[in-house]
């Protein structure tokens, strides 16, 4: 019965062409979509208005803390704003960029995808995708930023 089955599975289906089973062969000139975002949008407007406003990194008040400082695989470093002008009217970076702003764009560059309505970025805060609590709903402004600061990577 065994050789019956193997032999009923191997006339089943023909892997000559790729090695598996049911797949299309995308060519060799697949190249994904590339996201290149702005860093000055992250620093002069995610970073005070989104994730600082939020407190994405250390959670809020009440909470027990160290949220994505500590208890994410997206770690974050507290960034409170700086004292100083860091960015002018037009969202352009004036003033010497904190370190920890810095540290915060490299971390979410690895949360984004091309599409803004499937990055984790935006998902998760909006709570349609895993996270321990909704932070904004997707009407929110700050849902909004997240969404065009991605969607304006990928044009």
């Amino acid at each position: 019965m065994a050789i019956a089955a193997g032999v009923a599975i191997s006339g089943c289906a023909n892997t000559d062409d790729n090695g598996f089973v049911g797949s299309i062969d995308l060519g060799s000139d697949v190249v994904p979509p590339e996201v290149i975002l702005d860093e000055e949008t992250f620093i002069c407007v995610i970073q005070p208005e989104v994730l600082t406003r939020y407190s994405c990194a250390t959670g809020m008040s009440g909470e027990s803390g160290g949220c994505h400082n500590s208890r994410s695989a997206l770690r974050l470093v507290d960034a409170p704003e700086p004292d100083y002008p860091l960015c002018n009217a037009e969202n352009q970076v004036i003033g010497p960029v904190p370190d920890s702003y810095m540290r915060n764009f490299e971390a979410v560059r690895f949360a984004v995808q091309a599409d803004p309505e499937s990055s984790p970025l935006y998902l998760r805060p909006i709570g349609r995708a895993a996270h321990p609590r909704v932070i904004f709903p997707a009407a929110d402004p700050a849902a909004e930023l997240i969404a065009s600061w991605i969607a304006q990577g990928t044009q």
